[in-house]
């Protein structure tokens, strides 16, 4: 399946991320944030992940984050259980890229065209620096937020038919995405999502991709059983949905090869 780049967003997306964006800006108390969570990011050696939607070359790389029923911060009264919605998210990186490897365990896949955001899709939230002191909303003009659909894997021929995965820059708006690279497998349980993300353009200069460099980051499964509306939505940080705020953000740190803390 190759990749497909979608370059404008059809008006249900644009009036669903409208949606977010007025729950981001919602004013209600955030919920009391568990302790700090760190992602220690392993530096891929070479060769790199082809994106292909093949999790095998992933099976070395350390650190992969679980996705359960706890992990379910919005919609849980859609939520069946973990069949239903979970799975794993693992990251990696090398000097140009961040790697995201996403196995979704889903019993009924939703996608449409030009609607990843009220259909089943990856989203995929960053911010080019982490400080621990700051809380509240996360500032939009300093964030980056990208979609990921696996697509539809129909193979008829039909281009109005056949979706292919996909990903897309929704903030900051108009931002630039070349480069992005995006492919799925079908599996029995759900699918298999990788994505290639070069750092240049979230924000990330090649003098700041070292190790010891640290980021605020969220990765999002959502689910929709039912048509075209996010009915459930999980975070890495198991925390009730109230927007992207900086507590609720877990802090990515740039790791060796084998995954584990700096000394």
């Amino acid at each position: 399946m190759n990749t497909s780049f979608t370059a404008c967003i059809s008006l249900c997306s644009v009036l669903a991320i409208s949606q977010f964006c007025l729950a981001d800006a919602a004013k209600a108390p955030a919920p009391a944030a568990p302790a700090r969570i760190e992602y220690l990011c392993p530096l891929k050696p070479d060769p790199p992940p082809v994106i292909d939607g093949d999790n095998r070359e992933w099976e070395l790389v350390p650190n992969t984050m679980p996705v359960q029923d706890k992990n379910v911060t919005w919609g849980r009264h859609n939520y069946k259980g973990e069949e239903d919605l979970s799975g794993s998210i693992t990251l990696c990186y090398d000097q140009n890229y961040l790697y995201l490897l996403t196995e979704v365990v889903d019993d009924k896949l939703v996608v449409e065209d030009g609607k990843i955001f009220i259909t089943d899709h990856i989203e995929f939230s960053f911010v080019p620096m982490f400080d621990a002191t700051k809380q509240g909303l996360v500032d939009r003009k300093m964030s980056y937020i990208l979609g990921f659909s696996p697509g539809n894997f129909e193979n008829t021929g039909d281009p109005l038919l056949d979706i292919e995965a996909s990903g897309t820059m929704v903030s900051p708006i108009g931002a630039p995405w070349d480069g992005l690279e995006v492919e799925s497998s079908l599996t029995e349980e759900g699918y298999i999502l990788e994505a290639r993300i070069p750092w240049r353009i979230i924000g990330v200069k090649p003098s700041e991709v070292k190790r010891g460099a640290t980021f605020a980051i969220d990765v999002h499964l959502s689910d929709s059983d039912n048509g075209p509306t996010q009915e459930t939505l999980t975070s890495l940080n198991p925390v009730k949905w109230a927007g992207r705020r900086w507590e609720n953000m877990l802090k990515l740190t740039l790791v060796g090869t084998d995954g584990k803390p700096l000394k």
